[in-house]
């Protein structure tokens, strides 16, 4: 966990993203608000301001990914309502954001943060099948493949963000994942169409 102690500003979110880094590193189970408390370079009691315990931390933690997530998600798509188009920058936006924020891509993903069994929040995913829904609608596209052809959009974004993240790249690297996938997206957009 990086030991740069947090000055001013929003404590809640710096407590966020130093337990998002500290989970990454040593595991949900090694996780305590005295351990943030530490790294963020504030008082112990200073956490139980905004999380009563741990639990409230970690749940706090999937709703700050997922909200930030949806929003990269919903500029994307901003100014291509429901277009096939908007598939494609769609689905550049899920890769990139996993690109540029791995720390999220690894606590999501890994389910690190997930203590109680319960499968972990998908706004994101519920976002992306109201979109492509509203995409397949205005294509008349038929309905009974629906399902099927989303769950292959999805899986294909999802596999590009894994590559992408697992890959590790230099900022050199940042920007040839970047061409790739807008490139694949671009090429592959027509098997949804």
């Amino acid at each position: 966990m990086s030991k740069k102690p947090y000055h001013h500003g929003d404590l809640r979110t710096a407590m966020i993203e130093q337990s998002i880094s500290f989970i990454n590193e040593h595991g949900a189970g090694a996780l305590s608000l005295r351990k943030v408390a530490a790294a963020c370079g504030v008082s112990h009691s200073a956490p139980y301001s905004h999380f009563a315990n741990k639990d409230v931390l970690l749940a706090a933690i999937e709703s700050h990914i997922n909200d930030k997530f949806i929003a990269e998600l919903e500029a994307a798509v901003k100014n291509d309502a429901t277009t096939v188009q908007g598939l494609v920058k769609l689905g550049c936006a899920y890769v990139l954001f996993f690109l540029y924020n791995p720390q999220y891509y690894f606590f999501i993903f890994s389910r690190t943060g997930n203590t109680d069994g319960d499968a972990p929040e998908n706004a994101p995913y519920d976002f992306f099948i109201s979109y492509i829904s509203q995409v397949f609608e205005e294509m008349d596209y038929p309905q009974e493949k629906w399902m099927k052809t989303a769950t292959a959009h999805w899986a294909m974004m999802h596999g590009l963000a894994s590559m992408a993240v697992l890959d590790d790249p230099d900022e050199d690297g940042m920007q040839v994942w970047e061409d790739r996938t807008r490139e694949i997206m671009s090429q592959n957009y027509m098997i949804f169409a």
